[in-house]
């Protein structure tokens, strides 16, 4: 499912944006001066598409609504407090969706915050639910998706594994929660060069919990991804290879491949080994000699097992054949970037920098532009689904001038290879370059 235009209405009581996203391209470019409410959209979408209604009560608007290819449009609304509620702010938001066929749904939602708070200590949040680490007083990260959570969102993501002393919220309905279910969203932030250690400890307190440069813990997810489809491609080839003595005798000869093209096969799968050790993916075990290629006459024997054989190689090697694709083509955009340094990828380190004197550099020692490079294209190469909505807050941080005129072009390669959708908010017009057909300015209040 795909989004196919944003409205919001009086976004901080006096902006009005509509924003059309480019179906065919997949990339859409919101921009404006400051404060016009571009990082506010992102959140919003983030919210709404996510599950996280705490971003809903963030930013104050009347009407924020997103339409899907499918003809439904789902309306967000907001009710303020009364003036002599200040002091408790239970900002209700009202979320209803509208189907082709004109059938209405409806749910509203108060904020959880009261004034008794919420009857337990919110150290036990991290201690009962799997997967959240505290980040601040009332924020939490997912540490496998990145995502960070409000106290809102964990009571309503979370509420029936806490020890919950007032009356639980009601149940979301299915049209809503279906709504997460749908689409995959994805926010890669200004402030992305920091992430959270992923380490497998006894959980923490919130003074103690420990945070790390991104572009180190990508290195380290990057090596462990290597590593499990190296035991894959380990596990999958010891299965063919006990069964090859029975498949050989079972095989009929009408199946088997001429000379010539048993030749032309051969010489295809070792130039795609090749590629597969030069990214990095196959361990010294595992890179064996080099595929028999037949130069003399064969009897139809020999030719049968041969057959055979490159079947299983091309089975065996389409294990790698997503990763190897994303592998190479990180490694040429990255090293197109970098100078006097080389990127490698390799299932120890994940990602290993060496520059052109042979010093050996650890991510960390990356200028703030490169690693702002680097974790941009790792986010799109290797966390990003198919058909994902990837929504992108200042591109341009820590980046020349002639690195941000390149951007588009490398997010319409990766566009090419994952399939995914892109809502872009920049003020860099290098960015744009000469591709304002896929821009939407936002515009201040009308006079």
């Amino acid at each position: 499912m795909r989004l196919t235009e944003i409205r919001v209405s009086k976004l901080f009581g006096m902006f009005d944006h509509t924003v059309p996203l480019n179906q065919s391209d997949r990339i859409t470019i919101i921009y404006g001066p400051n404060g016009y409410g571009k990082t506010a959209i992102l959140l919003l979408v983030q919210g709404l598409l996510g599950g996280q209604f705490s971003k809903l009560r963030r930013f104050p608007f009347d009407e924020f609504s997103v339409s899907f290819e499918d003809g439904r449009k789902v309306y967000v609304t907001q009710t303020q407090p009364a003036e002599s509620d200040k002091e408790v702010p239970q900002r209700t938001i009202c979320i209803r969706v509208k189907y082709p066929d004109g059938k209405t749904e409806e749910y509203s939602s108060e904020s959880s915050q009261r004034r008794d708070g919420v009857g337990f200590p919110l150290e036990i949040v991290e201690h009962s639910i799997a997967g959240l680490q505290r980040i601040g007083p009332e924020t939490w990260i997912h540490v496998q998706t990145g995502q960070h959570l409000q106290l809102d969102d964990v009571l309503d993501n979370y509420i029936e594994f806490l020890p919950i002393r007032h009356r639980p919220r009601k149940k979301l309905p299915e049209w809503l929660a279906q709504i997460p279910r749908e689409f995959d969203v994805r926010l890669i932030e200004a402030q992305r060069l920091i992430g959270i250690s992923d380490s497998r400890r006894p959980r923490v307190a919130h003074a103690e919990t420990r945070f790390k440069p991104a572009v180190m813990s990508y290195a380290q997810e990057l090596a462990a991804s290597i590593q499990a489809i190296q035991a894959q491609y380990g596990t999958f080839s010891q299965q063919l290879d006990s069964t090859f003595p029975n498949r050989v005798i079972q095989r009929s000869p009408a199946t088997s491949l001429g000379a010539a093209e048993l030749v032309t096969k051969l010489k295809e799968l070792e130039a795609k080994r090749q590629r597969i050790i030069a990214a990095g993916l196959l361990t010294k075990e595992q890179q064996a000699a080099p595929i028999f290629d037949p130069q003399t006459t064969v009897d139809e024997t020999t030719k049968n097992i041969l057959s055979l054989y490159a079947e299983d190689v091309e089975k065996k090697l389409s294990v790698f054949d997503q990763i190897t694709a994303r592998i190479d083509l990180f490694k040429e955009l990255v090293n197109k970037r970098f100078s006097y340094k080389q990127l490698d990828v390799e299932s120890e380190d994940g990602i290993r920098l060496q520059t052109h004197a042979g010093l050996t550099l650890l991510p960390i020692d990356l200028s703030s532009g490169e690693q702002h490079e680097l974790v941009l294209l790792y986010e799109l190469l290797f966390r990003t689904k198919e058909n994902t909505l990837i929504l992108i807050d200042e591109p341009e941080l820590s980046l020349h001038v002639e690195w941000q005129v390149e951007i588009l072009k490398d997010l319409a390669r990766v566009i090419k290879l994952s399939t995914f959708d892109v809502l872009l908010a920049t003020h860099s017009p290098q960015i744009i370059n000469n591709r304002w057909d896929l821009t939407v300015e936002l515009k201040g209040p009308r006079a």
